[in-house]
């Protein structure tokens, strides 16, 4: 990034994009980060049926309920080892060289996953911690790739669309997974599948991708003045990252435990939908595949539809917003999870309806607090999305041993009993965010070190937030 940083003015030529190349960029970095994600859930479902492939000669692919959820939780350790040198990296190379080797990394363990899976338990965990290790790269990319190539003033919609990587890749893997699972190919196909996408989509990455819009030939003279219009720092070297600041800020923290819930519940509804639907309320498996993917699709639209309102509405002040966005996402996945406790096995329709909700509200999530996070932090949002990467690995790497401790034979009592505990979270997590909200940059996004000096000083971290 020090070099793009050092190429203040390139040679602009027409583009087929005209004004709009930030929208190319968008696009492209959304399905390059839903592969990567993808790529990690594709075991997710296959492990329903990688048990049944030549179970009278072999029993290699049987996992234990113990392995079963240490292979999940291999994902959120790859992510944690994965978070360490991420900040620093995206500061040292950028976002176009660290997404592509991140992205070159989870392609290979994809692509060897089948391989390691025939050679034993330990094997096929490696890949998955590999798998993890790369997934760390997107949630640091939607701060960077949001903050260079959003315009101040619809970050909302940008953000919302970059976040639907989250609902695209169980859209494209569960369907696609479920199909190979029951076809000639077999599961395999999915691995081979993922992992050849992702080499050629990281190359066309490398290749069209810049750091900043002003080294980007195809961005033209209007769509750069837009683009650069109300941001500090243009072309100057990326600065220290105030870490113990931006840590102390009230705000930020709240944005943090907010997502303590948010994560828990939405990573308890990706990682374990399709076992629920398939063991509880008894889903055939082609049919789970579907079933499982038509939540992400509503959600996909719900963000599109909330997205264009975050920036618009301007009937309600911006923090006022920023609170509605959460409180109807996250409160309206606590509800369902209570209607899922609650309802018989019989009531199938009713379960996935719920479960659907849960699923298409929790998108709005990209909103709230991520958008809140961005609008507070700036140029310093690849840290704070960092730690929100650390909380979605810790939430998933707790929540394996979790499951195999309170629902141990899958029964409807103990899948109940792990809901009420989900919507307890969701609440309790999200109470302070609402209080400590904002929407104005901290004071130490400010260009100068002197305003991050005088922050700590002053305690000028912890705004008192603005009012509704």
């Amino acid at each position: 990034m020090e070099a793009e940083s050092k190429q203040v003015d390139v040679e602009r030529k027409r583009s087929v994009f005209r004004d709009s190349t930030r929208y190319a960029v968008l696009v492209l970095c959304t399905i390059c980060m839903t592969l990567v994600m993808s790529n990690t859930l594709a075991l997710n479902f296959t492990i329903i049926c990688m048990g049944s492939e030549n179970e009278n000669v072999t029993t290699v692919y049987d996992y234990s309920q113990t392995e079963k959820g240490w292979l999940f939780s291999a994902v959120a350790i790859g992510s944690l080892i994965g978070t360490i040198p991420i900040t620093e990296l995206f500061t040292l190379y950028g976002a176009r060289k660290v997404q592509t080797a991140y992205g070159l990394i989870s392609a290979l363990a994809t692509l060897l996953s089948p391989w390691a899976a025939s050679q034993g338990f330990y094997w096929l965990f490696a890949m998955r911690t590999i798998q993890g290790f790369a997934l760390t790269m997107t949630y640091s990319a939607v701060g960077a790739v949001t903050s260079q190539w959003a315009t101040l003033k619809r970050s909302g919609i940008f953000m919302a669309l970059l976040t639907c990587h989250l609902q695209f890749s169980p859209m494209f893997t569960m369907p696609v997974a479920g199909a190979f699972c029951v076809s000639s190919l077999g599961w395999t196909g999915v691995y081979y599948l993922q992992g050849i996408l992702t080499i050629v989509l990281f190359a066309l990455l490398y290749y069209f991708y810049r750091d900043t819009p002003r080294t980007h030939k195809s961005v033209s003279a209007k769509e750069l003045g837009k683009l650069e219009l109300g941001k500090s720092g243009i072309g100057q070297k990326p600065k220290r990252t105030p870490y113990m600041t931006i840590s102390k800020d009230l705000c930020i923290i709240g944005a943090w435990l907010s997502w303590v819930g948010g994560a828990s519940a939405f990573q308890i509804l990706l990682q374990y939908g399709p076992t629920y639907l398939n063991k509880v309320l008894h889903y055939e498996v082609a049919k789970t595949g579907f079933a499982t993917a038509i939540p992400y699709l509503l959600s996909f639209i719900m963000k599109v539809l909330a997205g264009p309102f975050s920036d618009y509405a301007t009937c309600i002040s911006e923090r006022s917003r920023l609170v509605v966005f959460t409180i109807v996402s996250q409160g309206t996945m606590a509800l369902c999870f209570v209607i899922l406790a609650l309802i018989p096995t019989d009531q199938a329709f009713i379960g996935w309806c719920a479960y659907t909700a849960a699923i298409t509200f929790s998108g709005l999530i990209c909103v709230g607090i991520f958008k809140c996070a961005q609008m507070v932090s700036r140029q310093y949002i690849t840290f704070v999305m960092a730690v929100f990467s650390v909380i979605n690995s810790m939430s998933v790497l707790i929540l394996p041993p979790f499951v195999s401790i309170m629902v141990p034979t899958n029964s409807p009592s103990e899948w109940a009993t792990v809901f009420y505990i989900m919507c307890g979270l969701v609440i309790v997590t999200n109470v302070f965010f609402c209080f400590v909200c904002r929407s104005d940059p901290a004071p130490w996004t400010s260009d100068t070190p002197e305003s991050v000096a005088n922050a700590e000083n002053t305690g000028e971290a912890e705004n008192v937030p603005e009012k509704f």
